[in-house]
């Protein structure tokens, strides 16, 4: 008798992602889609670039001030991308 794989349609699409490369790219637009929902409003709004790369989210605002502020914020904003992705999307953040 032939054995039988089973696996769950999830799980065979979860491993299609990561075999073809695909679950980054997807993360990252994740990303870009739900920022003002992870920034907050003024923070979206003032962001000009925003980009993943080696776990690095590299983020551009139009504002020196803003800029300035993120430095002091970098931390939470690393802990709200990763708790809000459920696992550690982010490691650091480097500011344009």
């Amino acid at each position: 008798m032939a054995k039988q794989n089973f696996q769950s349609i999830g799980s065979a699409i979860n491993q299609f992602l990561k075999e073809n490369r695909l679950d980054k790219k997807i993360e990252s637009s994740t990303l870009l889609t739900c920022w003002k929902e992870i920034a907050g409003e003024m923070i979206h709004k003032h962001t000009t670039r925003l980009f993943l790369k080696d776990q690095k989210m590299y983020l551009q605002v139009d504002s020196s001030a803003l800029k300035n502020e993120l430095h002091f914020l970098q931390a939470q904003l690393i802990g709200n991308i990763n708790q809000y992705f459920k696992k550690e999307l982010v490691k650091e953040l480097i500011l344009l």
